[in-house]
């Protein structure tokens, strides 16, 4: 739908909702939808309020604000935020939101318990364990003197307890299995205690379609529900859940020898037909979501990788499913494509690959599919 635009985002809730149903139905456990990060570029309050149509009950977010702004679009289900308050105003945020933070420090319990003490209520929280990511959780060599203090808060509701895996996309699972035992012990450890949680999550997407013994008591879902297929399992068939498009800029004939783009990387080795699109690297164009490598391995694999894309390098431009050539330097807003042999005028529609994560334009369109055909598999 571009009729006024040049390039826009088009989000099928439809198939959002169906990948949902797809995992709820593969887990046969509680599915927590997870829509962090403006549900990864998909548009948080839209998606959470198709997926409680669905029957979503959780959703997972990391930060409390992101938590009041699904209370704000209409979410009456459950709110777990992933992080801990780390003020007083936080504090009163959760509590006047019904918002479930996640407690993995005592510092954040004490100022926590304290501020719903003063308030003369309870709170529900869900405690986390760092069993092998390295990053929030209580760490079992403290664990005995962490429960020694969780035990004695009286305006706590302890309501669930979870990890996070590390490494559940490795080949091998040794390391998942590892974690998935430790955590365990941790709940066998909590119930000595005399804490007995009724909800035990671990597993995202990826240990959630693998691992069927970390589906636990509830899992959280977060790129599944957008087409992401990370996992072996290939039972689970996902749809993708967006796509960008974009309409020709210009269209321009270029004689042999001509230079293309910044640093007049490409010549061209004939007389061609090229066009232009608007979209480029800052919207996410060509972008790949790889972080920085800290082993040998790593540096590794990435330089394989920019090989392999250099030699070969993967379409990312379509015109009624005809992938379009990328020619030179993909530039910050635009990027020119090959329409050699190809009939195509000014204002006609290409399809672009985007990563919604990254994609920054405002302009987004939610659509249902009686508005048009799906848009694959992933």
């Amino acid at each position: 739908m571009l009729e006024t635009q040049k390039k826009c985002m088009e989000i099928n809730l439809s198939a959002i909702k169906r990948n949902y149903e797809k995992v709820r139905q593969e887990v046969n456990v509680p599915v927590m939808a997870v829509v962090k990060g403006n549900a990864y570029g998909h548009g948080m309050g839209e998606v959470a309020l198709a997926l409680q149509k669905a029957g979503a009950e959780w959703f997972g977010v990391e930060f409390v604000e992101e938590g009041i702004a699904l209370r704000k679009a209409g979410i009456g289900g459950r709110i777990l935020c992933f992080t801990s308050p780390i003020s007083r105003e936080e504090c009163e945020e959760f509590l006047e939101y019904d918002i479930t933070p996640t407690i993995y420090s005592i510092e954040s319990a004490e100022l926590l318990n304290k501020v719903a003490c003063q308030r003369e209520t309870n709170c529900r929280v869900h405690l986390k364990f760092d069993t092998g990511m390295g990053r929030f959780g209580f760490r079992l060599e403290d664990l005995d003197s962490a429960l020694a203090k969780l035990k004695n808060y009286k305006n706590f509701i302890y309501e669930g307890a979870y990890t996070h895996f590390s490494d559940a996309f490795a080949k091998s699972g040794d390391y998942t299995l590892q974690q998935l035992s430790r955590f365990q012990k941790i709940i066998e450890r909590l119930e000595e205690e005399g804490i007995r949680v009724s909800l035990r999550h671990a597993a995202s997407s990826v240990a959630a379609m693998d691992f069927p013994e970390t589906r636990l008591d509830m899992v959280r879902i977060g790129g599944a529900l957008f087409g992401v297929a990370m996992f072996k399992n290939r039972e689970v068939k996902l749809e993708k859940a967006s796509r960008v498009k974009a309409r020709l800029l210009e269209i321009r004939h270029l004689a042999r020898g001509s230079y293309i783009g910044y640093g007049r990387t490409y010549k061209t080795p004939r007389d061609m037909r090229i066009g232009i699109i608007p979209v480029g690297y800052c919207e996410g164009l060509k972008v790949q979501r790889r972080n920085y490598t800290y082993s040998i391995l790593g540096l590794v694999r990435n330089i394989y990788q920019e090989i392999k894309d250099f030699l070969n390098p993967p379409p990312v431009a379509f015109i009624d499913g005809r992938p379009l050539r990328v020619l030179g330097r993909i530039g910050m807003q635009l990027t020119v494509v090959d329409l050699t042999g190809i009939d195509a005028k000014i204002g006609d529609e290409v399809i672009v690959a985007i990563d919604p994560i990254y994609y920054k334009g405002e302009e987004k369109v939610y659509l249902a599919d009686e508005d048009r055909g799906r848009f694959g598999e992933n």
